[in-house]
């Protein structure tokens, strides 16, 4: 896993920006430590989706530095990060089983046939899938489906960061509760580096040891949830 810094960082959609209104994001400066929970909330529109896809190299920031470790990574690729991120919809192959899903993210890195019984074996007794591994993707409910693309994006021990998008969108909102639980128990079993995208105040403070609010572009506060809950300055 590693600590991600975030050095003087703004974005314009647009060509040429002129003033901080053409930004979509305004001068962020923000460091996550090694092996943390963190959320960024905020409502649509804000910038979570913007800086998610600046960490992850979907985007080239128009200004600063994203560093991972203290090692500049602005100018990579995706493939070269080394991270994991969970959609909003799940995204798995339905034709294939729950077990081949969770082991295809190793097996196309070529992680020895052992390791990945094993790793497939952790990950689904985490998510409380055994009974399930031999079972066709299609066949199975929404939840179980998101459950499944969680897996994926935790059965690597090697990323960086796992990143979370609105994860829970798709979900009946009685079942929310238990999915937000385990992604919590998840982090807390193998303190990989995670950060939850949402606009949803309740995901944010259960799952989040910090949490970066942001409005309009901008970082408004940071803090605990306790802090935030009994503290608030937005």
């Amino acid at each position: 896993m590693a600590e991600i810094t975030l050095e003087t960082l703004r974005h314009a959609y647009g060509p040429a920006p002129k003033s901080a209104d053409d930004y979509a994001l305004k001068k962020i400066d923000l460091t996550w430590r090694d092996g943390g929970a963190y959320a960024l909330l905020g409502p649509s529109g804000c910038g979570k989706s913007t800086l998610l896809n600046i960490i992850s190299g979907l985007l080239t920031p128009s200004e600063g530095r994203i560093l991972f470790d203290g090692r500049d990574v602005t100018g990579e690729p995706p493939d070269k990060r080394n991270i994991a991120q969970v959609f909003q919809f799940p995204v798995i192959y339905d034709t294939m089983t729950v077990r081949r899903n969770l082991a295809f993210p190793l097996e196309n890195r070529g992680v020895a046939a052992a390791k990945v019984e094993t790793r497939v074996a952790e990950i689904a007794e985490m998510l409380e899938i055994e009974a399930m591994l031999d079972t066709r993707a299609a066949h199975l409910s929404p939840d179980i489906k998101q459950k499944i693309s969680m897996g994926r994006g935790l059965v690597r021990d090697d990323v960086n960061v796992v990143m979370f998008d609105e994860p829970l969108t798709v979900i009946d909102p009685h079942l929310k509760w238990k999915l937000r639980s385990k992604l919590k128990e998840l982090h807390q079993r193998l303190r990989a580096t995670m950060i939850y995208v949402t606009h949803d105040q309740t995901e944010a403070l259960t799952f989040a040891d910090e949490v970066v609010v942001m409005q309009a572009g901008e970082i408004v506060q940071i803090g605990t949830p306790v802090a935030l809950f009994e503290r608030p300055q937005h």
